[in-house]
């Protein structure tokens, strides 16, 4: 360049001297291509100035090259990624000689490169402990700086097995929290209790939040038309593969700062975000299909024929019956004319119990045919399920910000016919820094779902227990006239499976966005958050004329019913965050937030159709509109917080906090409750002397006490609800209006639930942090519990709400983490956790009872002073009456007559444990607790290259179960039985090995509620199981860099003493006052899926 500026300045010279004439031309001329020369040279100037930087990233302990990791210059927005084989080339500005190399899940590394033109760089893997990143209330930190209880979840670890939703998923996997099923449903009901039930009396769910902003949905809209018990998953919503990691807050340090929200622990979603680096897509697909894990073995039919038979001849024997003929003869009836003569072309066909080994049609001599029938009730309602689920996300992101778009369907049908789960997702999350000091970000979601549920979880209906103890001897194309006439008892199963309906449609939008300002840079920041909720569910239902719901004179009957539920979240934080002296580091948060949410519910319920072709669609064509119902509200919650983390030396921990909360739900006097929370935390493997030890690579104790409250009343609660009355005045009644009396007066002095939790931790690290141990000891008492107490009928009420009784939780968690292989080839590491809790009632002024479960099972779980949430109240059995002198040595009967003594031979004696000679109420106990006395899981992962086996256990035990489907195996109708009742029934030969009373066709046996029903629910579970391997970079010019196949199966088996489907059951949901209940719950069923996962 400077020779060719040269050789024309010589140029211009001699032009200039050899012809003065043409000067000015040629000057003007050669005057223009140097300006023009200069510019060009002027602007070549940087490009001429830059240099080429090529290299290479490996992982530090393996050697092998990393896909994607991001190499940028120092102080600009220059840079790159590695490719398919881990190479990379920038361009290096001139004075610029160091670049940051960054992946993630590695420590980020600052090379200097001057004079370097190609390098390698090993990137080592973050510490597990010492500099993972958590979050945690408003806010984020290392885990090494915790003072209080917390536990993740990571993503990836969540979908392992396959889990179609997030609490699924979340089974087994963290210690002292319990994930239930209310049944096996697609989008059923979840439950989770987080170190045990506060309270019998309020919710014990947790709260949660996505992306910094609380998560709700309001209620599923009931089914009016039946008795079921069923809800979805309000977390099915959301997509689990848009999981990024879950921390669950489990002690009053980490969750006080949540105030009244956060009394029963806090789970916090964290969604994925793009990472800088150039774009990334993953797309998955999986298929699968599912069975019933565990069939009920009933009676078949030639059993269940001669069990029938048998009732007759022990109601002839013991009851003196005059009964002659047997409901199984095996003989051929016939209708008579008037006069009396035999119609021998009416032959009908009663088959005998052997017939039904060959069932089929049937002959006699006068041509008359009669079909009999047969049917395993249980293949008829059951079937094989098929599921698919696809997600696609793309992301990406720099220096100013990210993106992360994904879209979602699954659709997983459900082992009973006519059931299942479908949904439909799209999300975006951004976020941009507009300028060094502000930035802004929004994450927003939508989801659209489908429920078709069965009718399960109901007593005295439904297509469980229709197939259950529906007659075998039936076919499943039997007459409709023939099914309609024992309506009484059950319907027919297929006409569940075949005509009902209960569909329930949702439309979910979730927003959380945030305007972030920097007002003193890496110090201090100002954060406001906003988050929007809106879910709209509608649930419509219909019972045919087929059905015991809808059976004459009905006529059909019809529900449908919506919630929509729309909340507002405002959050003002201010948070300073910085380290004085590399000696003080000082983190405090303080913020404002308001939270107000509004509900409108409507239901209405119709029967008496002209036929059912309509269903549910045209409410107007029933003759009897049987009820209407609407329901709206407001509530609203203000709250100021502040929270102080100060750690000294990077040793010694120190935590407080502060939450002021106002709720719309209180009288003025007790509106504003405010709680604290402190926390402390020594990490001594940072101490000279336990360094010195060569022993421990990370030791810390945690000691930390708060309080949070809880306002779980209806949002009107405190305030009179009034209804028109009549009263008399003046001699004569005139109309007015009063308080209504089944809604109860409230306490004048009525204050939050206070829960108080101590909880002390020690955490250990072994071997560089490849085996690590998290014990944790807590003690939380609940006082001030908000439950309606029962008063004087002579107030004009027959209850009250007031705060009265605590309840304690105390107990013991064991978190496990180790990495026994980890070379080049092969890993190895397994997790475990372990979890004991014990919970108790006090301050109650005498015992009092959870509500009815049903008809027929009341006063079931008893409230008393010393008492588990979950403790069943009932009689206790003493064997049998073997002969009459049994009979007669029991008082009740020493005077009876000897027919009454006769008919008591065969049936149940119960425990007078009173001694009074009579069988009360006074001989009532506690005969069995809810409770688990401790909970695990075991999580596996083995890895031989890109090979990799997952599979994980997980138990439950010492917790009972109230197995309610036992209540109609009554051996004395015409219901089917269970193959054990049958083996085990009271006779004259098995009267030793008898566990079930003689088997009768009368009416006189009264059960009573006693422990019989109460069943062992330990279990151990082979919870999932998959194999998966990673084909990296397949096909290099496609961008192809990854293709993951995966096998997987749930549920494989379960080891348990359990009579029925699943120990794994939970029918009233998050009523922790009634937790396990087992009432004809949709059974779990038996997962396999395959899966590929393709990312670009």
């Amino acid at each position: 360049m400077q020779a060719f500026i040269s050789n024309f300045a010589l140029d211009f010279t001699t032009r200039t001297i050899d012809k003065p004439k043409s000067t000015y031309i040629i000057y003007h001329n050669q005057m223009n291509r140097a300006i023009l020369i200069l510019v060009m040279t002027i602007l070549s100037l940087p490009i001429f100035a830059q240099s080429k930087l090529t290299g290479t990233v490996v992982d530090g302990a393996t050697g092998e090259t990393l896909i994607g990791a991001s190499i940028v210059v120092q102080g600009t927005g220059t840079g790159g990624v590695t490719d398919l084989d881990g190479h990379f080339s920038i361009d290096l500005p001139k004075g610029k000689t160091k670049v940051v190399v960054s992946s993630v899940g590695y420590t980020s590394q600052t090379i200097n490169v001057t004079g370097k033109s190609d390098i390698t760089v090993k990137l080592v893997e973050d510490s597990k402990v010492m500099d993972e990143v958590v979050v945690v209330g408003y806010g984020t930190m290392k885990k090494s700086d915790l003072s209080g209880s917390l536990s993740s979840l990571a993503g990836k670890d969540l979908m392992k097995g396959g889990a179609m939703d997030i609490a699924h998923g979340m089974q087994g996997k963290i210690a002292g929290v319990q994930v239930n099923q209310s049944d096996g449903a697609p989008g059923g009901g979840m439950s989770i209790v987080i170190r045990g039930a506060n309270s019998f009396s309020t919710s014990s769910q947790p709260l949660y939040i996505v992306d910094g902003v609380p998560f709700e949905t309001g209620s599923t809209p009931g089914n009016g038309a039946t008795t079921s018990q069923q809800s979805s998953n309000p977390l099915s919503f959301i997509n689990p593969h848009d999981i990024e990691n879950i921390e669950v807050l489990k002690d009053a340090s980490a969750t006080a700062i949540y105030g009244s929200r956060g009394a029963n622990g806090v789970v916090i979603i964290t969604t994925k975000k793009g990472k800088a680096g150039k774009p990334k897509v993953d797309f998955s697909a999986n298929w699968g299909f599912s069975h019933i894990s565990k069939k009920i073995d009933m009676l078949d039919p030639v059993t269940y024929a001669r069990y029938m038979n048998e009732q007759i001849d022990n109601d002839r024997y013991y009851l003196g019956s005059q009964a002659t003929a047997y409901p199984y003869p095996g003989t051929w009836g016939y209708q008579s004319y008037s006069d009396g003569h035999i119609n021998y072309n009416t032959g009908k066909y009663t088959g005998k119990p052997e017939d039904y080994a060959h069932p089929g049609w049937y002959y006699d001599e006068y041509g008359n045919a009669t079909e009999l029938g047969v049917a395993d009730w249980q293949d008829e309602i059951f079937h094989t399920a098929f599921q698919q689920d696809y997600n696609l996300g793309v992301s990406g992101g720099d220096d100013k910000g990210y993106y992360s778009f994904s879209g979602n369907y699954a659709d997983q049908d459900g082992i009973i016919k006519n059931s299942g789960y479908k949904r439909y997702s799209l999300r975006a999350n951004i976020s941009r820094k507009v300028y060094s000091w502000l930035e802004i970000g929004t994450n927003q979601s939508f989801t659209r779902s489908t429920t078709n549920f069965a009718n399960t979880l109901s007593y005295n209906t439904g297509v469980v227990r229709s197939a259950l103890i529906f007659p075998p001897t039936y076919g499943p194309n039997m007459d409709t006239t023939q099914a309609d006439n024992l309506n009484w008892l059950a319907a027919n199963p297929a006409a569940y499976v075949r005509s009902t309906k209960d569909e329930l449609n949702g439309i979910n939008y979730f927003s959380s966005s945030y305007l972030e300002i920097q007002i003193v840079p890496k110090w201090l920041k100002f954060r406001q958050n906003l988050g929007l909720g809106y879910n709209d569910s509608h649930r419509g239902s219909y019972y045919d004329r087929h059905t015991q719901e809808g059976k004459s004179p009905i006529n059909g009957k019809a529900s449908k019913a919506s919630n929509i539920w729309t909340s507002t979240t405002a959050e003002s934080i201010l948070t300073f965050d910085h380290t004085f002296n590399n000696i003080h580091a000082v983190n405090a948060v303080a913020g404002f937030t308001v939270e107000s949410d509004s509900w409108d519910n409507n239901s209405e319920i119709a029967q008496n159709f002209p036929d059912d072709l309509t269903k549910d669609n045209d409410m107007g064509r029933a003759k009897d509109r049987a009820k209407l119902s609407s329901d709206k509200g407001t509530q609203r919650l203000v709250s100021f917080l502040g929270r102080v983390n100060y750690t000294l030396m990077n040793k010694y921990l120190f935590t407080a906090s502060i939450r002021s909360d106002g709720s719309s739900k209180f009288t003025d006097e007790n509106k504003w409750a405010t709680f604290l929370s402190g926390a402390a935390a020594w990490r001594a493997s940072e101490e000279k002397f336990i360094k010195d030890l060569g022993i421990f690579s990370n030791l810390k104790f945690r000691l930390s006490y708060g309080e949070t409250g809880n306002q779980g009343i209806g949002s009107y609660r405190t305030l009179p609800q009034l209804a028109v009355a009549n009263y008399p005045f003046g001699g004569s009644i005139n109309s007015g209006v009063a308080m209504v009396n089944w809604r109860g007066p409230v306490d004048k002095d009525i204050k939050w639930e206070t829960t108080a939790q101590y909880n002390a931790g020690i955490d250990f690290g072994w071997f560089n942090n490849r085996l690590t141990l998290n014990v944790d000891y807590y003690h939380k008492k609940t006082r001030d519990l908000l439950q309606e107490v029962k008063i004087p009928s002579s107030t004009g009420f027959s209850n009250k709400l007031t705060n009265s009784g605590n309840v304690t939780n105390e107990g013991l968690e064991f978190t496990l983490g180790a990495t026994p292989i980890d070379t080049k080839d092969w890993h190895w590491d397994f997790n475990g956790n372990l979890a004991f809790n014990k919970n108790k009632i006090g301050g109650l002024n005498g015992d009092q009872f959870a509500n009815t479960l049903w008809y027929g099972a009341d006063n079931v779980f008893i409230q008393r002073n010393g008492c588990p949430i979950g403790a069943i109240y009932g009689y206790v059995e003493d064997g049998y009456y073997d002969n009459e002198a049994e009979v007669r040595a029991d008082p009740q009967y020493t005077f009876a007559t000897d027919a009454i003594v006769k008919s008591k031979i065969g049936e149940i004696k119960y425990l007078d444990i009173n001694h009074d000679g009579k069988i009360t109420d006074a001989d009532r106990t506690i005969i069995g607790d809810t409770n688990p006395k401790y909970t695990w899981g075991l999580t596996n992962n083995i890895s031989w290259r890109d090979l990799t086996l997952s599979f994980m256990f997980q138990g439950s035990h010492g917790n009972d179960i109230f197995n309610g489907n036992l209540m109609d195996i009554k051996l004395g109708n015409i219901g089917n039985i269970t193959r054990d009742a049958y083996d085990h029934r009271w006779t004259a030969a098995n009267y030793e090995q008898a566990e079930w009373p003689k088997a009768s066709s009368g009416y006189e046996r009264t059960y009573l509620l006693s422990n019989r029903y109460i069943e062992d629910g330990s279990y151990i579970k082979l919870k999932n199981i998959s194999l998966t391997y990673n084909w990296n970079h397949p096909f290099k010019s496609t961008g192809l860099e990854k293709i993951q196949f995966t096998f997987a199966a749930t549920n494989l088996f379960t080891i348990t003493n359990y009579s029925w489907y699943d120990p794994d059951v939970n029918a009233f949901g998050s009523d922790s006052s009634r937790r396990g209940v087992d009432i004809y719950s949709y059974p779990s069923s038996r997962t396999f899926t395959f899966g590929v996962n393709m990312t670009f």
